[in-house]
């Protein structure tokens, strides 16, 4: 009975160690997504301003329109930065997730095997309370 219990107490500790695994994914995996959607509305909102500078037009003389230029250009390249940065974010949250996702099978196998360790020990034990019946007599009767 000794080992049942060291193996049960091993299962739950299996166990405890995957549930913190999965938790530390779904953490990391929120994180990621947060980045990725911050990185996706700054990419979006910096195309939207080029967009808006493109399209305006008070320009009274060559250096208004040389700034305005400059000024659009430099918007559309940082559009351009943060949209690849909001693909890599999505790419690693992506990666988050597919983590999480394997963490949660670890977690659930874990689970399954301490579930069935422990109906299995209850079913020994069951067989063991039995009392042996004790023969009467000798061997020579």
């Amino acid at each position: 009975m000794g080992s049942d219990k060291a193996r049960l107490r091993r299962a739950h500790l299996i166990e405890r160690v995957r549930s913190a695994e999965q938790r530390k994914a779904a953490l990391d995996a929120f994180q990621a997504e947060a980045v990725r959607v911050k990185l996706e509305q700054l990419s979006e909102r910096t195309r939207s301003l080029a967009q808006l500078y493109a399209l305006r037009d008070k320009s009274q003389d060559g250096t208004d329109l040389r700034s305005a230029t400059v000024l659009g250009s430099h918007l559309r390249d940082l559009g351009r930065t943060a949209a690849q940065q909001a693909d890599y974010a999505r790419q690693q949250a992506d990666g988050k997730m597919a983590d999480l996702a394997a963490a949660e099978r670890r977690r659930q196998r874990a689970e399954e095997g301490r579930k069935v360790l422990h109906r299995s020990v209850l079913e020994e034990a069951g067989k063991d309370d039995r009392i042996p019946v004790r023969k009467a007599g000798t061997h020579l009767e």
